[in-house]
């Protein structure tokens, strides 16, 4: 059902398709069993520009957002949920970023995030919630 996506976001998603049939799959195995961080697929995404994806323009990102993002997690997980959700996990530490950081923040962290020289990462916990982030006070 792609007959409302933009012609944008069908090069996203045919581009993560590639990635993922030609660099992810040979390796998903390899990777799961040694349990080693994708930093090749990482950087392999980063110059494809995938981190891009979802940064705004003004930070050096192409201006999608979440759905640009779910493109790309979409086509990563039909070939390996590991590396989908390292992707993914980056994104997330970054909207906390988007929506809530500085303007200094942004202009000093977003642009390498878009770049792929940097990764994020979101973590949290409370005594009273423990790891869920809806229950945080």
């Amino acid at each position: 059902m792609e007959y409302f996506l933009t012609e944008e976001q069908k090069t996203i998603k045919d581009l993560a398709r590639k990635i993922a049939e030609e660099r992810v799959l040979p390796v998903r195995a390899e990777l799961d069993e040694t349990e080693d961080f994708p930093r090749a697929i990482m950087k392999y995404l980063a110059d494809a520009d995938m981190f891009r994806v979802f940064i705004p323009e003004e930070y050096e990102g192409l201006g999608g957002g979440c759905l640009e993002l779910c493109l790309v997690v979409e086509e990563l997980s039909r070939v390996c949920a590991a590396i989908s959700t390292c992707y993914a996990v980056n994104a997330l530490g970054c909207y906390t970023l988007i929506e809530f950081g500085t303007e200094e923040q942004k202009r000093k962290y977003l642009p390498d995030i878009a770049a792929g020289r940097r990764l994020t990462a979101f973590a949290l916990t409370e005594p009273t919630a423990g790891s869920d982030a809806g229950a945080i006070k």
